[in-house]
């Protein structure tokens, strides 16, 4: 039972971290986001997507903080009289519920919504931007030509902020139904047939164990960090960093905007 709310944390967790990492790499500059996004931020980062949800786990389960109140219940439940045998059942208080879903659902897909919506709307502006750039051609002075690798990296940006959008939106639908229910049950007295909790917890597995498969398929750059990943790092799976080349930077001023290219 530890485990299953270890792993199922910590993969709503990824998430959150990779909408906040795409809200850097959208909504800021290309250089502000390679200070944001450095290794050893990235390393906390990945670090406590499994250090907070072990302090929701395995700390309170193992000491039974989650069944304090309910002890009683719990013991009525895990015997079946018409089989004679008991059975593993989990079963979480009030004060466990609320802290449990806020932590491993509520705060994270409030991080999501407002990252997602920022990016929604820079994304939208960036679109604009480009058609405005296309419009105007070539202009005389070389420096207002819009840089072909930042629109490309516009454009790139954009497109997977959409398939992330999609992500969020089966994240959402398969997760809510499950931790609506984990806060709701301890305040109707238990009363949610067992059928439907096991229901609503599968949706979830299914939501956590697609996400690989969902970001491999939509997004090209998933895709190729995944070859990279399990092909130990092969080098044909590899491409030039765009941000990475040491590259003279000019400024341009767009409606009141200045760009960096």
């Amino acid at each position: 039972t530890s485990l299953d709310v270890l792993l199922t944390t910590a993969s709503i967790l990824h998430l959150c971290c990779i909408s906040l990492d795409r809200y850097y790499a959208i909504c800021c500059q290309p250089l502000v986001y390679r200070n944001k996004m450095t290794p050893l931020r990235i390393a906390v980062m990945l670090g406590g997507c499994w250090v907070i949800p072990t302090f929701i786990s395995f700390l309170p389960i193992m000491q039974g903080w989650n069944s304090i109140g309910i002890i009683d219940l719990i013991q009525q439940r895990q015997f079946n009289k018409a089989s004679n045998s008991t059975y593993c059942i989990f079963m979480v208080n009030k004060p466990y519920a609320i802290t449990c879903s806020v932590v491993a659902f509520y705060f994270p897909f409030l991080l999501m919504v407002l990252a997602y919506y920022r990016i929604y709307v820079t994304a939208r502006e960036h679109a604009r931007q480009i058609r405005v750039l296309q419009r105007a051609g070539t202009p005389a002075d070389s420096r207002h030509q819009p840089d072909q690798h930042s629109t490309h990296r516009m454009k790139t940006e954009t497109k997977a902020a959409k398939t992330l959008c999609i992500i969020m939106g089966c994240f959402c639908l398969c997760w809510a139904p499950f931790f609506v229910t984990n806060i709701v049950d301890p305040f109707i007295n238990y009363t949610v047939p067992g059928k439907l909790w096991t229901a609503f917890l599968w949706l979830g597995y299914i939501n956590s164990g697609l996400n690989p498969f969902l970001y491999a398929f939509l997004n090209k750059s998933f895709r190729r960090a995944f070859l990279i990943i399990l092909c130990c790092g092969d080098e044909r799976y590899r491409r030039p960093s765009i941000l990475g080349q040491t590259v003279p930077c000019s400024t341009t001023t767009i409606n009141g905007s200045t760009h960096v290219l």
